[in-house]
């Protein structure tokens, strides 16, 4: 960081959570073993929908926020309007988009980087060096997201295998925690629904 002067309004830190969205139950299941080993099952032992969406996150060390980023299950490769229609544009920034399985891809993950991203940090950053951590998921180190970075002054620094769980603060203390009170919600409103 000292090499190329970054400062903390300069480095950000982007994680994405995926969230299945509906009932969720801990029935127990029990499959023969060939058939679970083959991996027919994709799903069968998860009560309820299987709608996926997955939420990209950006902080920066200096306390500041990047508007999300939300990635709907679509295979159309549309927005539904029911998915956005409680959202205030005036109230609220955020940006959505689809994937057929509701996750991040290789141009998701270039098309945030050049559209959001950029947008939203080039103004604070001048002509300065940004860094920004990622974990290493395909989307975040390809050679077209990495070239880019360079010609546009941000070093990518990505977090060693296995550890995000540990080392990055979006994961540590915002992601986990809300993915967990997402879950807990989820089953409390199931029992008072269920009766």
């Amino acid at each position: 960081m000292d090499e190329y002067q970054i400062l903390p309004e300069n480095t950000y830190d982007m994680d994405e959570k995926g969230f299945l969205l509906g009932k969720i139950t801990k029935s127990k299941r029990v499959f023969p073993k060939d058939l679970k080993a083959s991996e027919k099952l994709l799903g069968a032992s998860q009560d309820g929908p299987r709608e996926f969406i997955t939420v990209v996150a950006t902080i920066c060390a200096d306390g500041t926020a990047l508007p999300p980023l939300l990635i709907y299950d679509s295979t159309s490769g549309s927005i539904q309007d029911s998915w956005v229609q409680d959202f205030n544009s005036n109230e609220h920034d955020a940006w959505f988009t689809s994937s057929p399985n509701g996750w991040t891809s290789d141009e998701i993950g270039f098309k945030w980087l050049e559209a959001l991203f950029e947008k939203h940090t080039q103004d604070k950053a001048r002509r300065d060096w940004r860094l920004l951590f990622v974990d290493g998921h395909g989307s975040h180190v390809t050679l077209k997201f990495l070239e880019w970075a360079q010609q546009h002054k941000l070093l990518v620094a990505v977090y060693p295998p296995h550890s995000t769980h540990t080392l990055q603060p979006l994961d540590v203390g915002c992601l986990a925690p809300l993915a967990t009170y997402y879950s807990q919600l989820l089953e409390q409103q199931t029992r008072l629904s269920e009766g």
